[in-house]
């Protein structure tokens, strides 16, 4: 068995790859008609497949600490998810 490594962004790019420990956590449900979540750029996802509304329930964090719930709104329509319920923000 062997693995391959494929760089998942440019590296000329200056855009930083990890999300601003400063930036809220933000947390909402989605309908996701795959069930996987895609790679957003200038987020970092997590998701469980545990949800009242949806498919998912989705935590993101920003690599930006002015991205704003709608912003996350917007990447994840863009990506083909649909959000649901309000966008929580946690400290």
């Amino acid at each position: 068995m062997t693995a391959t490594l494929h760089r998942t962004t440019p590296t000329h790019l200056h855009a930083p790859l990890l999300p601003d420990p400063t930036a809220p956590l933000y947390s909402l449900e989605v309908i996701a008609p795959t069930r996987q979540i895609p790679h957003l750029s200038g987020w970092t996802l997590q998701a469980w497949p545990v949800a009242s509304l949806g498919d998912l329930t989705l935590q993101a964090r920003p690599h930006d600490a002015s991205a704003t719930p709608d912003d996350l709104r917007a990447a994840l329509r863009a990506a083909g998810l649909t959000p649901l319920g309000p966008v929580r923000a946690h400290r």
